[in-house]
């Protein structure tokens, strides 16, 4: 039998474990709603590596270069892009 201080360690951790596991949702949520991207997120978005989307960069894939040298991706433009080879 667990004591009342177990016990609440316990309540403790799954608190913080379910809070943790809902802020990471949220943060996913955002990422996902949010059209302008970097790289890495663009290419999670179209579950491909940072090299395909790359490669589709060379094919002719729309991307943002900023004067800083960022490179940043519009998730639309990429689909767009991407529904031209649709068949």
């Amino acid at each position: 039998m667990l004591t009342i201080e177990e016990t609440l360690a316990q309540w403790q951790k799954q608190s913080f474990d379910g809070a943790v596991s809902m802020f990471e949702q949220a943060l996913q949520a955002v990422v996902d709603n949010q059209d302008i991207v970097k790289q890495k997120y663009a290419a999670a978005a179209f579950d491909v590596s940072v090299n395909t989307l790359k490669d589709w960069v060379k094919q002719g894939c729309p991307e943002i270069r900023l004067e800083s040298g960022m490179v940043l991706y519009s998730k639309k433009a990429i689909r767009e892009w991407l529904l031209q080879y649709q068949k």
